[in-house]
């Protein structure tokens, strides 16, 4: 036998034998992400504390509002309800087995609402004095436990503090220990967080590195702590008073957000109203994305004074770490403390 025929032969054989020994594959075709909504949506502020509480406007039966504390007045121009009804929802299946309605072309991904869980208002009420909010932190997808979280925050004297507190816990803290502390402070105006200060530690290693920012309304410029300057936007915020400044938002659109190092111009995009499913409960929310060099989500819960239950950040790598409140805790209303 000629040796190309051979020789043929044999490669003829090895082929067959690899199809019916080796497992199949087929390379997976990428996910193309859905276009987010191009209609700009107006967002009623949080109600920001008044000299007195204004009565009701008509709307259908809800939970009631809690009047507001004496403080600065805001500027509202619709309420909360009516922007989320605006809003794609979420579909809430009657039966969890049944499948999910295919949405439409232009529609925001949405996450289904749990069949046992109903809708909830959507209600603005003022935000507590002081509260905490206890976070799962998760990396990557899909997620896996990489440490926890905590944010604290304390509204007095038309002045505001929020500062957290993110580490590894379990092997993520024995392979790779560290832990991150931010504070955001400033002055609350009408228009919500004015935030004066931002300051980063970071604890790395037995490492220790630390960022700040000053906000120079005056001179119109933010400070670095390195000694570079760069011009302040209006309604600029940090990387921390942002999660909760979206709760003041008259309106989407541009937002300068500043780290301890640069200010950054991001586009923030409404893009549904979704159920989040946390470690005790499905939580109702508003879902805002911020895009720049990196990309910021967070997911707003009305009816939970529009703190933010849920926070994904993507950085420049692709790497996804993302925070799920797994406890809430508020100072009383005015109304109803001892």
């Amino acid at each position: 036998m000629p040796l190309a025929l051979a020789a043929a032969l044999i490669a003829s054989l090895g082929l067959h034998a690899a199809a019916l020994f080796l497992p199949d594959f087929e390379p997976a075709a990428p996910a193309l992400a859905p276009p987010p909504l191009s209609a700009e949506i107006v967002l009623q502020p949080r109600a920001a504390p008044t000299v007195k509480a204004p009565p009701p406007a008509p709307k259908p039966p809800v939970r009631k509002a809690k009047a507001a504390a004496p403080a600065v007045p805001a500027a509202a121009e619709a309420p909360v309800a009516e922007v989320a009804a605006a809003v794609p929802a979420a579909d809430e299946p009657q039966d969890a087995s049944a499948p999910t309605a295919e949405a439409e072309p232009a529609a925001a991904p949405v996450e289904a609402a749990p069949a046992e869980a109903e809708t909830p208002p959507a209600t603005s009420p003022q935000l507590p004095a002081t509260g905490e909010i206890r976070y799962v932190v998760q990396r990557g997808e899909p997620p896996t436990l990489l440490g926890s979280a905590v944010h604290r925050w304390r509204i007095a004297d038309g002045r505001y503090r929020i500062e957290s507190t993110m580490e590894t816990t379990g092997i993520a803290a024995w392979l790779h220990a560290v832990r991150l502390e931010t504070e955001s402070s400033g002055a609350l105006v009408a228009g919500g967080l004015a935030p004066e200060r931002y300051l980063s530690r970071r604890i790395e290693r037995g490492r220790e590195r630390s960022e700040r920012a000053d906000f120079d309304y005056a001179a119109g410029l933010v400070r670095f702590g390195n000694g570079s300057t760069a011009p302040l936007a209006a309604g600029a915020q940090d990387l921390l008073s942002f999660n909760y400044q979206l709760g003041w938002l008259a309106r989407t659109g541009d937002m300068a957000i500043a780290t301890g190092r640069k200010i950054g111009v991001h586009r923030l995009e409404l893009l549904g109203k979704e159920w989040v499913e946390t470690p005790t409960r499905p939580i109702w929310t508003l879902h805002f994305r911020a895009s720049g060099e990196t990309v910021t989500e967070v997911w707003l819960a009305p009816d939970e004074y529009l703190l933010p239950v849920k926070i994904r950040h993507i950085d420049k790598k692709g790497e996804r770490f993302e925070q799920v409140a797994e406890e809430i805790r508020l100072d009383p209303p005015p109304d109803e403390a001892p």
